[in-house]
């Protein structure tokens, strides 16, 4: 895992690399905490082997605990909220405590292929579905539904929300069968209230888009 610094130059800058991760998909800050949550795959992406789990590291890098938790597939996406860590996991979302890691999981039966995930100020969790132009919507009461399902959506990513809007990271559009794209990704945005679709700033394709964070400035 290498962790970057961005400048107001807009610059990143290498600040420390850590090794000893297995398939390291995604990463969250936990500002209580000051620490680092780190998903594993440890495998394909859609096999269900039991040997994914969660890292916890420091801000500095050092691994704090390589197998925080274990016995997951092939976690991905990872956000936390109110004292959680939501991870998707290939057809679920998996809900840890931060303090006891007691865990409740979601199934999500008509999945294929879950990846990112983001929650909304009131702890609705929206996680990506990439290979079937979806976004799955688990409230806090846990009620599982396809809350958006659109071609508009191009491959589904990374997720964020900021305030009332979902942005969304598209790997862009794929050929059958294949994650190899006919046209690449952009970033989406769609209003969390009538879910409208909208794009953010140009139509341009820009790459095969993984996850998104905002950088402060307007941008992400």
């Amino acid at each position: 895992m290498i962790f970057f610094h961005h400048s107001d130059a807009k610059a990143f800058e290498k600040v420390w690399e850590t090794k000893g991760f297995h398939n390291p998909e995604s990463a969250v800050y936990d500002a209580k905490e000051s620490v680092l949550y780190v998903s594993n795959m440890d495998g394909e992406a859609l096999k269900k082997d039991g040997k994914g789990g969660v890292s916890k590291i420091s801000t500095e890098g050092k691994i704090i605990d390589l197998s925080w938790v274990k016995g997951m597939n092939a976690p991905k996406g990872v956000d936390i909220f109110q004292g959680n860590l939501y991870v998707s996991d290939i057809d679920r979302l998996v809900k840890i405590n931060l303090k006891t890691k007691a865990t409740k999981s979601f199934p999500i039966p008509n999945a294929k292929f879950l990846n990112d995930v983001a929650v909304d100020s009131v702890g609705n969790v929206y996680v990506s579905d990439m290979m079937d132009n979806s976004i799955y919507r688990v409230t806090k009461q846990g009620k599982v539904s396809v809350w958006l399902k659109d071609n508009k959506l191009e491959g589904p990513n990374g997720l964020l929300v900021i305030d009332d809007t979902l942005y969304v990271a598209s790997w862009g559009i794929m050929k059958k069968g294949s994650t190899a794209t006919s046209k690449m990704g952009n970033i989406k945005k769609v209003d969390i209230n009538n879910k409208t679709i909208s794009q953010f700033g140009s139509s341009i394709p820009i790459g095969n888009l993984d996850g998104i964070e905002a950088d402060g400035s307007g941008g992400f």
